[in-house]
């Protein structure tokens, strides 16, 4: 899952030409992340791991997540759609790299 996340995130990089999450600490970083993704489900919340992170979103305030397409409005539909489909909070939820190379995007 993490490796995809980052797939996402050069994806983006490549289109803006610059980092995707140019956070300046740990919580502007998730604050960063979150603008885009939204802040988790409590589903989502429950596969986190670490109890640090768990906290460090818990005080984040809730907002409406940024239309990537927004963010980044050089970049196609369809590269939007891959990106929304890899940078998704929850690992289990993102794409696999199978489901990547089968995407529009790159078929």
């Amino acid at each position: 899952g993490i490796d995809m996340w980052s797939v996402g995130c050069i994806l983006g990089e490549i289109y803006l030409g610059q980092a995707m999450f140019p956070g300046t600490s740990t919580m502007n970083q998730l604050d960063k992340i979150i603008e885009i993704t939204g802040r988790p489900s409590a589903e989502d919340m429950q596969s986190i791991q670490s109890p640090f992170a768990h906290t460090m979103l818990e005080s984040l305030p809730p907002s409406r997540p940024r239309p990537l397409s927004d963010i980044i409005p050089s970049a196609p539909a369809d590269a939007i759609d891959l990106m929304q489909k890899i940078l998704t909070f929850n690992p289990d939820k993102r794409l696999s790299c199978h489901d990547i190379l089968r995407h529009p995007y790159l078929a």
